[in-house]
């Protein structure tokens, strides 16, 4: 009994040495063949092929791009900047909304914005939404209306995740970018294997110098739940480049929020600025463009200017016309450009500040040119000639016995048009030397009579000390000493 107990306590053993064996296996199989595979930390944007892939975001009333835009975007940003690649575009949605204004503001934009962007048909269009959506009272807040457009813009780059990524982001979508730009950067600090992203802004809020969220960093707005949050990084791994227009109300804000007029063009470059993102187009080189600034950080920086202050775009809009407006624009670009610092690059976060450090004579000298130029367009206005242009050339001289030809004809016309006044008129007393050098005169037959001839002795008296005195004149400009002097004082003849 003894011996088979432990007989079958040892087969026992071995089956059961067999089933941990088989139980094992399994267990090896299904978390080889079940199992995810280890998390990483890399972005699911990690650059795993060649492909490329452009993911794009639209602004505030601009949920996602159509086709035509995407276009746009594609050939006058995207293409320029990344030369050589083919790059596959996909319009991302997210939520671009900003409480309480909602969608109706496309209908304010039928009157300013570009057709082709809010116009029927286009990006920004009213969608197919129930009225009560479209009120704007039940949108998201700015802060949510961004926070959602990050997991969206995330959930895209997943999708994506073995491609070259280069995100778009145009206004609230350029906010969107930097908040991913940002977390990326966390993620990835100098010194790791970063992933293969780029980003094109336009319109960028968060513009280090000249962003309205870079000139009040820090600002929040709890009734409408609006951040103002801060530059964007330029410190990163993540090429950047940044298009921006002169006198954007969201990447151009003054400097100097005290000069009003200088914050009320802004605020109208939103209508007349802003809002036309594609107004401007990079070359097919882009550095070569004349709006290229350079590049500071990760970033290039490109900076359009406008030709046409928003200040007096309302009377454009009116159709007044523009002769009339070039009279006072000039005087007020000036000063709308002393609430600005041009100086800076537009990479150095530089927040909003209070004076401006004026040089009196410059801005002195800059408003009297503008009057000047005001003052020449209202000329033009009137159709009066301008002012004869200032120059500084030589005049042109012809050597006659070594005085100039105009100071000579001068002298000549002042002598013959004093005798033709002295002279009555019928009777011609002219000198000239004769062949053998004697004076000879000539004269019309005239009724003599006492008056007649005691005024035209008197003016042979005149005539004689005028020739007198231009003969000196001509011989102190000649000096000449043999100068035609003959000896009755009478006027010499040309040689």
């Amino acid at each position: 009994m003894g011996y088979s107990r432990c007989v079958g306590r040892v087969g026992a053993l071995a089956v059961a040495t067999r089933m941990a064996v088989w139980i094992g296996v399994a267990v090896l199989v299904v978390t080889a063949t079940a199992l995810p595979a280890p998390v990483s930390t890399a972005s699911p944007a990690v650059k795993l092929s060649a492909d490329s892939t452009a993911l794009m975001l639209g602004g505030t009333g601009i949920p996602t791009w159509n086709d035509a835009d995407v276009e746009v975007i594609m050939g006058q940003f995207i293409a320029p900047t990344h030369p050589g690649q083919t790059i596959k575009p996909v319009a991302v949605t997210t939520p671009e909304e900003l409480w309480p204004v909602g969608r109706w503001v496309a209908l304010v934009c039928l009157a300013l914005c570009p057709t082709s962007v809010f116009g029927p048909g286009g990006s920004g269009w009213l969608p197919d939404e129930p009225l009560w959506k479209l009120s704007g009272l039940f949108s998201r807040t700015f802060d949510q209306s961004v926070q959602d457009g990050v997991a969206d813009l995330e959930a895209a780059m997943a999708e994506h995740g073995n491609d070259h990524l280069v995100i778009y982001g145009y206004s609230q979508g350029a906010v969107v970018a930097n908040v991913e730009k940002r977390k990326l950067a966390e993620q990835y600090p100098d010194g790791t294997t970063a992933p293969d992203i780029d980003f094109v802004l336009s319109g960028d809020p968060n513009l280090p110098n000249g962003g309205l969220f870079a000139r009040f960093p820090g600002l929040y707005l709890p009734i409408l739940n609006f951040s103002f949050n801060g530059p964007a990084p330029t410190d990163t791994q993540f090429d950047t480049v940044e298009i921006t227009r002169q006198y954007d109300f969201f990447a151009d804000f003054p400097l100097y929020p005290l000069n009003f007029i200088a914050d009320a063009n802004a605020l109208l470059g939103f209508f007349y600025v802003h809002i036309y993102p594609f107004d401007v187009s990079l070359p097919a080189e882009a550095t070569k463009s004349p709006a290229y600034q350079g590049k500071y950080g990760d970033t290039d920086y490109y900076f359009f200017e406008t030709a046409d202050l928003p200040l007096f775009g309302p009377l454009r809009t009116l159709g007044v016309p523009e002769s009339f407006i070039d009279v006072v624009e000039p005087f007020f670009k000036v000063i709308v450009e002393l609430g600005y610092d041009r100086s800076i690059p537009p990479g150095e976060p530089t927040p909003a500040r209070l004076i401006p450090p004026l040089n009196p004579a410059t801005v002195a000298a800059d408003l009297v040119d503008a009057v000047g130029e005001g003052i020449t367009n209202a000329a033009a206005l009137i159709g009066a000639p301008k002012p004869p242009a200032v120059t500084h050339a030589a005049p042109q001289m012809r050597a006659v016995g070594g005085e100039p030809a105009t100071t000579r004809d001068r002298l000549n016309a002042a002598i013959g048009a004093v005798k033709s006044v002295i002279g009555d008129g019928r009777t011609i007393v002219r000198s000239a030397r004769s062949d053998n050098g004697s004076p000879a005169a000539t004269a019309s037959a005239a009724r003599k009579t006492p008056v007649r001839d005691a005024v035209k002795n008197a003016s042979s008296d005149i005539t004689k000390v005028v020739t007198k005195v231009s003969a000196s004149v001509k011989q102190a400009l000649s000096g000449d000493n043999d100068d035609d002097d003959t000896g009755d004082g009478s006027e010499g003849g040309a040689r």
